[in-house]
């Protein structure tokens, strides 16, 4: 055993920059969730298979983010179908939940079983909570043998959870600016066709962009079509191509002085 495995993931200030360079080096959640579960399953000191569960209001149930091994997707899922098991009662209760051997375990209903028809003997669920955000988590640890998780290796893994929580926190929230952008953009995109669309309508009716905005609406309406959609067909009829509207980047202040935050189209001087 090396001295990075002896100290395992519970490894203070080093794993906190081995978790900092997996936020930067990962351009969206779920590669730094995959990340996250391979480093769990390679640092402890035990051989064991990580996955992460994640729950949120925007999903029907409990699914699995990320996990380190094919297999893992098996246990996780028959969890998620009967309801039961180490992993969601860890969501329920924000607490850790162990099992040392599957064999004598007769809590979690059919889990155990369930457990055991995928090879695994030893399991341990923990709680990751990321701070300010709705979502809540479970690290999950699987092993193939019986007491793979003795109190030395629960403290490390439990450090290690407490760490990735964080980070998860950060990789939520960069995820959801990420999010909010591209509405943000794909909404402005939609207002500037529906604009190029009322000039359209404006100099054919020679009426006010009120009155072109209703008959645009009406039209919608009429033909099941959204307004969109119909903007864009008739840009698309006058001009003799789809509509295209420039991306969006964030403004750099100019050197001379400080400038204003906002937006300008790629290419505008």
């Amino acid at each position: 055993m090396t001295d990075a495995q002896s100290t395992g993931p519970g490894s203070g200030e080093q794993l906190l920059v081995r978790l900092q360079t997996l936020l930067l080096e990962a351009d969206r959640a779920e590669e730094f969730l995959q990340a996250l579960v391979t480093l769990a399953a390679t640092e402890l000191s035990v051989p064991v298979s990580c996955s992460v569960t994640l729950e949120s209001e925007d999903a029907p149930r409990p699914y699995t983010a990320a996990a380190s091994h094919e297999a893992v997707h098996c246990v996780d899922r028959r969890q998620y179908e009967t309801g039961e098991g180490p992993c969601l009662e860890t969501l329920r209760t924000g607490t850790p939940h162990h099992i040392e051997d599957l064999d004598r375990e007769d809590r979690f209903g059919a889990f155990p079983l369930l457990a055991r028809q995928c090879g695994l003997r030893s399991v341990l669920a923990l709680p990751l909570a990321p701070p300010r955000q709705e979502a809540a988590g479970a690290l999950n640890l699987y092993a193939t043998a019986p007491g793979s998780f003795p109190g030395p290796v629960r403290e490390r893994a439990a450090v290690f959870a407490g760490h990735a929580s964080g980070a998860l926190g950060v990789a939520l929230k960069l995820a959801g600016q990420a999010q909010f952008s591209r509405d943000l953009e794909r909404a402005i995109a939609s207002r500037t066709v529906i604009d190029q669309a009322l000039g359209i309508l404006m100099a054919q009716q020679r009426c006010t962009a009120e009155q072109a905005l209703a008959i645009l609406a009406r039209a919608s309406q009429n033909r099941n079509v959204k307004l969109r959609d119909l903007a864009a067909g008739i840009v698309t009829s006058v001009s003799g191509r789809p509509p295209s509207v420039r991306p969006l980047r964030p403004r750099i202040p100019s050197e001379s002085g400080p400038g204003e935050p906002g937006f300008r189209p790629v290419g505008e001087g």
